[in-house]
């Protein structure tokens, strides 16, 4: 998202994000490839945000000083909270739904920057396993399918 979009939201939901989310999601998004959890899409961002407050999905009061950054992709969800500066992500479970945002044994927080490094270590690990089988398929052979475990067999006793 270009720093216009983003300032763009901000007037739109009446937020302003804090530095190191607004670093992150306009041009200096730190993935490669687009994450889930940290979504650097104004218009899916604001389609998210739009339907946090009008439907009020998550089972809580849903504050207008809140801003949805994302999903796990299984109905969990990422959200911040804009009034505070330090930019700690929240995350809740679609499952085991807090009934209040004091519901610190159901919501999750970390702060801004480990956010960030996880995300980074499960793309990196991503792209290890997805190298790891290019690898399997490319160096495969017919007949290595065919092989017993062990050779010679052992015969049963």
């Amino acid at each position: 998202m270009t720093e216009q979009e983003a300032t763009d939201l901000e007037s739109e939901f009446g937020v302003r994000f804090p530095r190191g989310y607004r670093k992150a999601v306009t041009d200096g998004y730190p993935f490669s490839i687009p994450s889930e959890e940290l979504s650097d899409d104004a218009e899916s961002l604001r389609i998210f945000n739009t339907d946090c407050r009008e439907e009020d999905p998550w089972g809580f009061p849903w504050r207008p000083d809140y801003w949805m950054t994302g999903g796990d992709g299984l109905g969990g969800f990422y959200f911040i909270d804009t009034r505070e500066p330090d930019s700690r992500v929240f995350y809740c479970d679609h499952e085991n739904m807090p009934s209040s945002m004091e519901d610190t044994e159901r919501i999750a927080v970390l702060p801004f920057s480990e956010f960030l490094d996880e995300i980074a270590a499960v793309q990196e690990e991503m792209a290890l396993w997805e190298n790891d089988w290019q690898q399997r398929v490319a160096n495969r052979r017919w007949w290595q399918f065919w092989i017993p475990r062990q050779w010679p067999p052992n015969p049963k006793s």
